[in-house]
């Protein structure tokens, strides 16, 4: 199994879906596909299941994200450098410290979130 395997469930029209942080469009309707926001959907659904690379800003920094078929890696803004590297989209939302904090804790506070 590879790591996207381990974020990626399907739904019954076999739509892909992040198995551990699922859209809600009961509770969040559909303006983000069933997220809270777009950065919330860019991180959970774009990044972590499609498999995007990424870029965001937090408290005024540019902070960029790579997506391989098997790993995921904070990076350099030309995407070829990798400095840290976490197993899963979601393993990086979940475990990159920024600024002392865990990404997952700021991520409402991400700015200019988008895949790339």
């Amino acid at each position: 199994m590879t790591s996207r395997n381990e974020v990626v469930g399907l739904d019954l029209f076999g739509h892909p879906f992040n198995r551990k942080y699922p859209p809600d469009t009961a509770k969040y309707g559909s303006d983000y596909h069933g997220y809270k926001n777009d950065a919330r959907e860019t991180f959970f659904y774009d990044f972590a299941v499609q498999g995007y690379d990424l870029a965001f800003r937090y408290d005024g920094k540019m902070y960029y994200a790579l997506s391989e078929p098997d790993h995921v890696a904070v990076c350099d803004e030309h995407f070829t450098k990798e400095y840290q590297v976490f197993k899963n989209g979601n393993d990086l939302i979940e475990n990159w410290i920024i600024d002392g904090h865990r990404l997952i804790d700021i991520i409402d506070e991400c700015e200019d979130v988008e895949p790339m």
